[in-house]
């Protein structure tokens, strides 16, 4: 995940191109669920490629 990733993602929910405005509580649910998934990414990158 880039670093810049959250920024971007606060200009599109938070910012002029997105509008909408999020509460505190469902930045944090959308950012452990984003964490949540790189974990998988990472864990799935570890695992052989089954041919």
């Amino acid at each position: 995940m880039r670093k810049d990733r959250l920024y971007e993602e606060d200009l599109l929910v938070n910012g002029t191109v997105g509008g909408e405005v999020l509460t505190k509580h469902e930045r944090q649910v959308l950012r452990r669920e984003a964490g949540e998934l790189q974990e998988k990414i990472e864990e799935a990158k570890q695992e052989p490629i089954a041919e």
